[in-house]
């Protein structure tokens, strides 16, 4: 077994697209799109007998409190086998080391266990300050027909689906400057009216058009019937697990909540694609109470069926004592930030 790292791109998301689980945040367009902020980008494989079976994308991140490797949603291994996540932590801490980075990252899509919170504090790891993605998940399995998707829906997430349709709410596929423009509005829009701290324009726009190339990602525009643009929504579909990643809604038409029309439409074409897994990205977890941020659009989310994964919190590994200065720092923000 070797681990080093891939110089081909194709063969790494040739190897993420057999898995069930794979998510955007690990093919090597992501990198690119790091790389788009002015960051660096690493694939590291891990192979046996020649083939492929493991690894991580993996990113740096600059940034005022602290310099660091990141992997998002990562490493895709095998985590049954101990040896081999020692060998590749091994291998990315010396990476770290080479190019001066004060710690390493790790967001893993991975269930939130007793077992594997060892497997990490046994490798020098410590659960992070601050989450970087989504940590407490919700996922619907699409291999069902669209007749028991809709029948395992809540009553009224059909009925609002059903009378957007009869009362003719139109949905656009997007790729264009011009549907990005338009979901950054209604993105400014919504952020005033609940108070939070939206991406910026240049890290959306970047991020969408490296996927767009690849007809990985779509706007879904939804129209009301005298013409006016109510909501919009991006959604990555690399892999086979599809993701809803930004969205905004003036919901103007309370009888008409568009966004609802639009999740739908979203499930039709993931299905139409193929595609294994709906991950709705973050929602609040289930000990939360209505001050937390994202308690509102979490129970827009369940409505549409599926089902809770709770992923093992964010793990640093420290690489030079910095790390700690940065510590304290994400502590203060976590706090300011409420969650």
């Amino acid at each position: 077994m070797k681990i080093k790292l891939v110089d081909n791109q194709k063969e790494w998301d040739s190897f993420l697209s057999k898995q069930r689980q794979s998510l955007f945040t690990q093919y090597s367009a992501y990198g690119e799109f790091y790389k788009l902020l002015g960051e660096k980008m690493w694939i590291v494989g891990i192979y046996d007998q020649g083939k492929l079976i493991g690894g991580s994308l993996v990113v740096s991140v600059h940034a005022k409190r602290g310099n660091f490797l990141f992997l998002p949603y990562g490493p895709v291994i095998n985590f049954k086998s101990e040896k081999v996540f020692a060998k590749l932590i091994k291998f990315i801490s010396k990476l770290a080391e080479q190019k001066k980075y004060n710690f390493v990252r790790v967001s893993p899509f991975l269930d939130d266990t007793v077992n594997y919170r060892k497997l990490f504090a046994d490798n020098g790891f410590c659960k992070a300050p601050i989450h970087m993605l989504a940590e407490t998940t919700w996922l619907l399995d699409l291999s069902p027909n669209e007749n028991d998707l809709l029948k395992n829906m809540k009553k009224n997430h059909r009925n609002l689906i059903r009378r957007c349709l009869r009362e003719g709410v139109r949905i656009n596929r997007m790729t264009t400057s011009g549907s990005l423009e338009r979901l950054n509005n209604l993105h400014d829009i919504t952020a005033r009216k609940h108070n939070f701290h939206r991406f910026s324009r240049k890290y959306i726009s970047d991020e969408f058009k490296i996927f767009a190339k690849q007809n990985e990602a779509l706007v879904f525009e939804a129209y009301l019937s005298d013409g006016t643009l109510d909501s919009s929504s991006i959604i990555m579909f690399m892999g086979n697990m599809v993701a809803y990643r930004h969205s905004a809604s003036l919901n103007s038409n309370r009888r008409l909540p568009t966004s609802y029309l639009v999740q739908w439409e979203v499930i039709l074409e993931a299905k139409r694609r193929g595609k294994k897994i709906y991950n709705f990205w973050g929602i609040a977890p289930a000990d939360s109470g209505r001050e937390h941020p994202f308690s509102g659009i979490t129970h827009f989310k369940k409505g549409f069926g599926g089902f809770q994964k709770d992923l093992l919190p964010c793990q640093d590994l420290p690489i030079t004592f910095k790390y700690w200065m940065t510590y304290i720092i994400e502590t203060v923000r976590r706090i300011k930030r409420g969650f």
